[in-house]
């Protein structure tokens, strides 16, 4: 009987090692895809973080631009544009132009 006993305990043992090892497989796959899944998250936070900041910057362009686009309609804006960037004059007016070459 202690062959038989000898033997039952020499196949449980396989068996159990076999559990055990099949186990560590499972616990390295699941921390195989926990570690993709936090390497993923983190890439996804830092693109966030980027989306937000475009937004914000075209939010403020937006801004700017709304505000140009109502100062468009004030003459006086109208007039001061005409005068700076475009170097016009009212009639009668003599232009002065800056020379940096003396």
């Amino acid at each position: 009987m202690s062959v038989v006993k000898h033997k039952f305990e020499k196949n449980q043992r396989r068996q159990i090692n076999w559990f055990v090892i099949i186990m560590i497989i499972m616990f390295l796959l699941a921390a195989f895809k926990l570690g993709e899944q936090a390497i993923t998250y983190r890439d996804l936070s830092q693109e966030r973080i980027k989306a937000e900041e475009r937004l914000k910057a075209a939010q403020e362009e937006n801004d700017r631009l709304n505000q140009e686009k109502e100062q468009l309609n004030d003459p006086e804006y109208i007039e001061k544009l005409a005068r700076e960037e475009l170097g016009m004059t009212k009639n009668g007016e003599i232009p002065y132009v800056y020379s940096k070459n003396k």
